[in-house]
């Protein structure tokens, strides 16, 4: 039996997708969930925490105690350039660190996986349903990127069209043993329509503190509750395509691909 490893930032964002797969608890250090598809591959899904270094650890724990054929960076990512809405999809196999990456790595190392047809094979499954883009996304270790000048110079510095905080950990993770990835997050804000600035999130389970909620709503006490449950809303329509494509996109892996493929730039 195939099996597909997917990795997701947080326990929000998990929690729909346990809910599609019809899954079920299994024994781990982070709380992995197990289904299985349509076309019988083996699914675990597991919560990552936030950052490359958190996701670059619970991903390589999660490889040796599941063995999986495939790992998938799940969840979302911001916008860097213009053309790109929120609820549209980033699918690719390059991603670059930048900023305070572990001292282990190397700024602006970029990772490719070898297995190129990946990305246009997921955007294909979509068909269309939400909008999706390829291109370089770039993963940032401190904090989330707010303001519009800096996505405009990071996207111009480093030819990217999106930012996450988790993906090139769980890629350096699937690289080092020798396995094929891709990415595919959802867009939940642009340059004209930033993330709320909720607080510091908890490093495990990607939740911000309840006192940032309440203080952003206070705040913006017309538009804060409308933008977050339109984030909430997404995060769900999110994981109902997620699951809806795993059939098509497992079917084509490359999953028996030379493992020594896997490159780093």
């Amino acid at each position: 039996m195939k099996s597909l490893l997917l990795l997701i930032e947080g326990d929000d964002e998990l929690r729909p997708v346990v809910k599609e797969l019809q899954a079920t608890p299994v024994p781990g250090a982070q709380n992995p969930f197990e289904g299985t598809l349509s076309n019988k591959t083996r699914i675990i899904a597991v919560t990552t925490g936030v950052g490359p270094e958190q996701a670059y650890r619970v991903t390589t724990d999660a490889i040796r105690q599941f063995n999986p054929d495939y790992v998938l960076s799940a969840g979302t990512c911001g916008a860097l350039v213009q053309g790109l809405e929120v609820s549209d999809w980033v699918v690719t196999g390059d991603v670059r660190a930048i900023g305070q990456a572990h001292q282990q790595w190397s700024t602006f190392e970029t990772l490719q996986d070898s297995d190129e047809t990946a990305a246009p094979r997921l955007g294909q499954a979509l068909k269309q349903t939400p909008r999706w883009h390829q291109g370089r996304l770039v993963t940032v270790a401190d904090e989330p990127i707010h303001c519009a000048m800096a996505k405009a110079e990071i996207a111009t510095l480093h030819d990217a069209i999106a930012v996450d905080m988790e993906s090139y950990g769980i890629a350096r993770a699937a690289v080092e043993n020798g396995l094929p990835w891709v990415v595919a997050r959802v867009v939940v804000d642009t340059p004209a329509l930033p993330l709320p600035d909720l607080g510091a999130m908890n490093v495990h389970t990607g939740r911000p503190p309840l006192s940032g909620i309440a203080k952003y709503v206070l705040m913006n006490p017309l538009a804060g509750p409308q933008r977050l449950h339109g984030l909430w809303s997404l995060v769900q329509t999110y994981a109902f395509h997620l699951v809806r494509i795993l059939p098509e996109f497992t079917d084509g892996s490359r999953v028996s691909a030379p493992r020594e493929e896997c490159q780093l730039v």
